[in-house]
C-alpha cells in the first residue's frame, strides 16, 4: 500500500455500527467527490483499514478456537472453551469490521463505473474495480467462515429501514458472489506493483487466483482449486522463501514483503497503523532483549510445541522459549520491538496455495500429484532443496498411502499454525468434531447480540 495511503487518504470513513456499515462520511460533500482519478484511488486505500482493523479477531480469535492455542483473556478464553456469548466483543466487532469493509467497497463500486475513462491512465479504471471487488470478497469469504449465513448487499446504503430489515443469505450465495468478485478481479487486477509494499499488501491478480483457490476448495469444486492454485504457483511474482534464516525473517519486521506473501496486511508501528498482537502472545517477562513484553493471554498448546520435529526450521520462526522459572512457550510470529516496530499479518502466502493443490488433488484422487506439493513444503521446512527427494518426503516411517489426507492436514498445521487457518479448515473438511470434540453448533459464531437488536429479520444461530 503507498505510505501516503497508510497514514492518511482525504477521504474519512466512519466506523458506524449500523448493521451493515454502508455510508462513508466523508470530509467533503459526496457532489464535490468521484470526480478525479485521485479520488477514486483515494476510496481504493479507504477500504484498507477495514482490513487492518481486523487483527484482533483474524488471526487471534480463529487460532484461540483452534487445537494450537489456548486462550486465557476474557474475550478469546470463550473461543477455547467453546461456549461463545452472544454479546461477545470480539464476535461483534468481527461482524462490524468486515461489513465496514464491504461498505467502502460497494461505494466505490457505484461511483468509479461513471468516472469518465478519460480521467484513468491506462487500465487503472478496471484495476480500481478490480481492487474493490476482491477485497469485497475477502470480507464476505471473513463472514461466512465466522457465521455461516450473513446478510448479501452489493449496492451503498441508500434506505435506513432498507438496512436494518435484511435476511442472513444463504452461504452457496454468498460464495457465488465472491466467486462473481473474484473471476472479474483476476482479469482486471494487476500483476504487481512498482514497490513490494505494494505488490503485497494490496490486491493483485495473483491474490484473487489464491483467494478463488481456497474458496472452490470450500465447496469441494476441486478441479479448479486445483487449477486456480496452480496458477499462482507458477507465477514468477511468488516463489517460497528458503533457508532458516528467510523463513524467520517472513515473521519480523525486517522481512516483511517477501517472495512468498501474496496478500499481506500492512502495519507500521505502534504509533500509526499497529496490530497489537505482541500484547496477547508474548510474556511479560524472560524474553529477549529489544522485544516488548506482552501479558501473555494466549499460550500455544502442547500439541503445537510437539508438533515440530528435530531439524524443522519452522518451529524457531513460529515459537518461542523465555527464561522465566518454569520456562514458557509463546507465539513468535508476531513480536514487537521495543521501538515500537512490529510485523505485519500475512493473509495469502504460497506454501498455503501449495498446500491447498496438494489437498484438491488428493480429493481427486491424483495421488502421486498431490505428494509432489506436501514435499515441496515438507523438503523446506528442513531447509532441503524442494526438488530433490529427501528423507522426509511423504510417506515416512510410520506413514501410508492411505495417511496422505491426514498428512497434508497436520502440514497445513504447522506450516500455517498462528496465522488464523486452523479452526476453519478442521469446520470445512468435516474434523473439527474429532480434532476438537465440537458439535455443528460449535463450529459457527453468534450472530452478535447488538445486530439482532437493530434488524428484526437475523435469526440466531442454532445453539445459542
Amino acid at each position: 500500500m503507498k505510505k501516503t495511503g497508510l497514514f492518511f487518504i482525504i477521504i474519512a470513513f466512519s466506523a458506524c455500527t449500523k448493521v451493515l456499515d454502508q455510508v462513508p462520511e466523508y470530509t467533503i460533500a459526496e457532489d464535490n467527490f468521484w470526480l478525479t482519478a485521485n479520488d477514486a484511488e483515494s476510496a481504493a486505500v479507504g477500504i484498507y483499514p477495514a482490513v487492518q482493523s481486523l487483527s484482533m479477531q483474524l488471526p487471534v480469535a480463529f487460532d484461540a478456537a483452534s487445537d494450537a492455542a489456548t486462550a486465557l483473556l476474557i474475550n478469546y478464553a470463550p473461543f477455547s472453551q467453546h461456549g461463545i456469548p452472544v454479546d461477545n466483543a470480539i464476535v461483534a466487532s468481527y461482524w462490524q469490521n468486515n461489513y465496514t469493509g464491504i461498505g467502502r467497497a460497494n461505494d466505490l463500486l457505484k461511483h468509479v463505473p461513471d468516472m469518465k475513462d478519460s480521467l484513468f491512465t491506462g487500465n487503472r479504471k478496471q484495476e480500481i474495480l478490480g481492487e474493490a471487488r476482491f477485497l469485497r470478497a475477502w470480507f464476505y469469504f471473513n463472514l461466512i467462515k465466522a457465521y455461516g449465513p450473513v446478510p448479501l448487499v452489493t449496492t451503498p446504503y441508500t434506505s435506513f429501514n432498507a438496512d436494518f430489515t435484511i435476511e442472513r443469505t444463504p452461504v452457496d450465495v454468498i460464495f457465488r458472489q465472491i466467486i462473481a468478485d473474484l473471476t472479474i478481479a483476476e482479469t482486471s487486477l494487476p500483476v504487481s506493483y512498482p514497490t513490494a509494499a505494494d505488490t503485497r499488501g494490496r490486491a493483485t491478480q495473483g491474490g484473487a487466483k489464491a483467494l478463488l483457490a481456497k474458496a472452490y476448495l470450500s465447496l469441494q469444486r476441486y478441479d479448479s482449486a486445483a487449477a486456480k492454485a496452480l496458477d499462482v504457483i507458477n507465477s514468477p511474482v511468488y516463489t517460497l522463501v528458503s533457508g532458516s534464516t528467510a523463513y524467520n525473517n517472513m515473521f519480523t519486521v525486517s522481512g516483511k514483503n517477501s517472495t512468498e506473501a501474496i496478500f499481506e496486511i500492512q502495519y507500521v508501528s505502534s504509533s500509526a497503523q499497529a496490530n497489537g498482537l505482541f500484547s496477547l502472545y508474548i510474556p511479560v517477562n524472560g524474553i529477549p532483549a529489544g522485544v516488548q513484553p506482552g501479558s501473555y493471554q494466549i499460550a500455544p498448546t502442547d500439541k503445537i510445541v510437539k508438533a515440530y520435529e528435530p531439524g524443522d526450521i519452522r518451529r524457531n520462526a513460529t515459537l518461542g522459549l523465555n527464561t522465566a522459572t518454569p520456562a514458557l512457550n509463546y507465539v513468535s510470529k508476531y513480536i514487537r520491538l521495543t521501538n515500537g516496530t512490529e510485523p505485519d499479518i500475512i493473509a495469502l502466502r504460497l506454501a498455503d496455495i501449495i498446500l491447498v493443490r496438494a489437498e484438491a488433488l488428493d480429493k481427486l484422487g491424483k495421488h502421486a500429484e498431490a505428494v509432489d506439493m506436501l514435499n515441496i513444503i515438507r523438503r523446506r521446512a528442513f531447509g532441503l532443496p524442494t526438488t530433490t527427494s529427501s528423507s522426509y518426503d511423504f510417506p515416512q516411517a510410520g506413514e501410508t498411502d492411505s495417511d496422505l489426507t491426514l498428512a497434508i492436514e497436520n502440514e497445513r498445521f504447522k506450516e500455517l499454525a498462528f496465522e488464523g487457518h486452523r479452526f476453519y479448515d478442521l469446520v470445512r473438511t468435516g474434523r473439527a468434531n474429532a480434532v476438537l470434540g465440537i458439535n455443528a453448533d460449535q463450529a459457527l459464531w453468534p450472530i452478535p447480540l447488538r445486530e439482532l437488536g437493530r434488524n428484526p429479520r437475523l435469526v440466531q444461530n442454532h445453539g445459542y
